[in-house]
């Protein structure tokens, strides 16, 4: 089945579905026909329903409801990311609602934010949001609201920051930036929907887990060449919201619908979300999310904060557990550093024979695929990484007994936990440090260290928190 798939030429749209386009996921049977165009357009395409999927801004899918429905993957939320007004000197309140001000379109997200921050502001000139900075400059408007790349130039060409929209609306809703998302035609099945969803988060799953892999696409549909700029863009908009938009996105479009002045909730056509899919956290769940490529957690490396634990341990004979290992790439990191007596474990089959094979070296007798619950032995050290948010909440206490039971007298445990809630559907699952405390403390762990990582990979910057727990009597 072939589908029209409509995003913008911007680096973060095309790092996510680059997978797609170059076929390097798991479709399921689909094909796609790709357009590019810049998101006002693909706004104005949307209501002639023009597209199956698209790119639409928040603010034009008020008023669609009825005829697409939001994924749960691809969408641009967040913090610190939103559009900004600018001119070429400072202006007061009184001169900007006096303005003749460039907006990227009517039906965008910075249009509504606009008169989010400023109602009284009436005389607003539609452009390319390419075409606001020159026209600025040339003196034909007094101030424009720009995004995309930008966002991250406009200072070089000599403007100033009036306001940030996105700041103001987080400040005002205490909810991330509603920017835009990915829908699709209500006229499908459920079954077809469900199926797109599936394939979007896959392929945003994947570009996350290999960020070099799209750069000759990125780069030949970016307005802004420098490549520092281009990851700046990615960096900044392709977030927690873009692999699963979660409870606190969802928080941000009811507010936005609840609030929008020329909405009427009356109108609106519910629900808003393709469901997500239920499934059970089997072995094979997890065999098909490595089959698909779907694992947003691999980073391809050890991440910063593990690495710079693991070398400062001395003692390259202490026994070290890594359960819900995943590809593991901390035991082959432990491995190539000498350390003789590393074990991994893993209800899946697939990440422990990618470990060998990067890895041949590697014991095979230490490659246990198994339930942790189940695992038999003792160990002076586990680091946790991923396992503990890919268990269900209510495994986390059973979680800390395990821990417990298998260490040695005065063994640790020590690695990073997520500080944010995530879609309680999950995974990942999120949580806080007060609930870590807790659930550890009453497990008779001491708490050696329990605080922020200061040195997170950046997509998980402060998401994080850094651990040792000692086991206590």
């Amino acid at each position: 089945m072939k589908l029209t798939f409509a995003f913008s030429p911007c680096p973060n749209d095309t790092f996510m579905f680059e997978p797609i386009v170059n076929n390097r996921i798991d479709t399921e049977g689909l094909e796609f026909e790709i357009v590019l165009q810049d998101v006002e357009t693909l706004n104005k395409a949307a209501f002639d329903h023009k597209h199956d999927i698209t790119k639409l801004s928040f603010n034009a899918f008020t008023q669609m409801t009825n005829w697409y429905q939001l994924l749960n993957s691809g969408s641009a939320l967040g913090s610190n990311c939103g559009p900004l007004l600018v001119a070429t000197k400072p202006l007061t309140k009184q001169e900007i609602e006096k303005a003749i001000i460039g907006i990227p379109g009517k039906n965008t997200t910075a249009n509504f934010l606009l008169s989010f921050a400023y109602p009284s502001v009436k005389n607003k000139k539609e452009l390319v949001f390419s075409e606001i900075e020159a026209q600025i400059l040339n003196g034909e408007i007094d101030a424009g609201v720009i995004i995309h790349e930008n966002r991250f130039t406009y200072q070089d060409k000599g403007l100033i920051k009036i306001k940030d929209l996105g700041e103001y609306w987080e400040n005002k809703t205490k909810t991330p930036i509603p920017l835009g998302g990915i829908v699709v035609s209500r006229a499908f099945n459920e079954g077809l929907k469900s199926k797109i969803d599936r394939v979007v988060q896959r392929s945003v799953a994947y570009a996350i887990a290999h960020p070099e892999s799209g750069w000759d696409y990125i780069t030949c549909n970016a307005q802004e060449m420098d490549k520092n700029v281009m990851k700046s863009h990615i960096n900044l908009y392709v977030n927690q919201y873009s692999a699963n938009i979660g409870n606190e996105g969802r928080a941000s479009i009811d507010y936005l619908f609840e609030h929008h002045p020329n909405v009427n909730n009356s109108n609106i056509t519910k629900p808003l979300f393709v469901p997500k899919e239920n499934k059970r956290l089997t072995p094979e769940y997890w065999s098909s999310r490595y089959k698909e490529e779907q694992t947003g957690w691999d980073v391809g490396t050890i991440t910063t904060p593990l690495k710079a634990y693991v070398d400062q341990l001395k003692d390259k004979s202490i026994k070290i557990l890594i359960p819900g290992a995943g590809n593991s790439h901390e035991a082959e990191y432990l491995h190539g550093k000498g350390f003789t007596n590393v074990y991994v474990c893993d209800i899946s089959q697939e990440p422990l024979v990618n470990l060998k094979n990067r890895c041949p070296s590697f014991p095979s007798e230490h490659l246990i695929k198994g339930d942790f619950f189940e695992l038999e032995g003792q160990f002076d050290l586990i680091l946790e990484q991923t396992f503990f948010c890919a268990l269900n909440p209510n495994l986390r206490k059973k979680y800390a007994d395990k821990m417990y039971r298998i260490l040695n007298a005065n063994g640790k445990l020590a690695g990073l936990l997520f500080d944010f809630q995530f879609d309680k559907q999950g995974p990942p699952f999120g949580g806080c440090q007060e609930d870590y405390e807790k659930l550890f403390t009453n497990k008779n762990f001491v708490i050696q260290l329990m605080e922020p990582s200061y040195n997170s990979i950046q997509p998980r910057a402060g998401m994080e928190i850094f651990f040792i727990l000692k086991k206590g009597k």
